[in-house]
């Protein structure tokens, strides 16, 4: 019986301290458009979590990079409408970090719903996620 308790009690231990690692995702994917003068002012986000941080002198690092896709309502696609990076340090542990877009979008572009794509690579890892959110242009 001692022997089968001490066998739990590993498996127990040996499990919690298990390095498995979160899976990369996006999520909260929200993205709005407001009327300008000369067209539309695109705000989209979106949040990441599950990524590498890299731990040195005290502090942990998280590098992410991205690309938005932008799909009019007549299915044409503009590729790499809105790119960046995201470097971010802190003393603490990040549980997630957001990705934002501002795009100008002029007068050419139509009424309608629209749909904008974010591709994101964790530059750690080199693991990749995408989401996409749909927003509507009106006058």
């Amino acid at each position: 019986m001692k022997k089968i308790i001490l066998l739990f009690s590993f498996f127990v231990l040996l499990t919690a301290c298990s390095n498995k690692r979160e899976d990369f995702q996006l999520f909260d994917a929200e993205s709005f458009a407001y009327s300008m003068d000369s067209g539309w002012e695109l705000n989209a986000t979106v949040r990441a979590k599950g990524f590498e941080q890299d731990e040195s002198g005290g502090k942990f690092t998280a590098k992410l990079s991205y690309v938005a896709d932008l799909e009019t309502p007549d299915g044409k696609l503009f590729r790499n409408i809105s790119s960046g990076n995201v470097d971010k340090a802190s003393a603490e542990k990040l549980i997630d970090l957001p990705i934002e877009a501002q795009i100008k979008l002029d007068s050419t572009f139509v009424t309608g719903n629209y749909k904008i794509t974010f591709f994101v690579k964790d530059e750690l890892t080199g693991r990749k996620a995408y989401l996409w959110s749909f927003f509507e242009l009106e006058k």
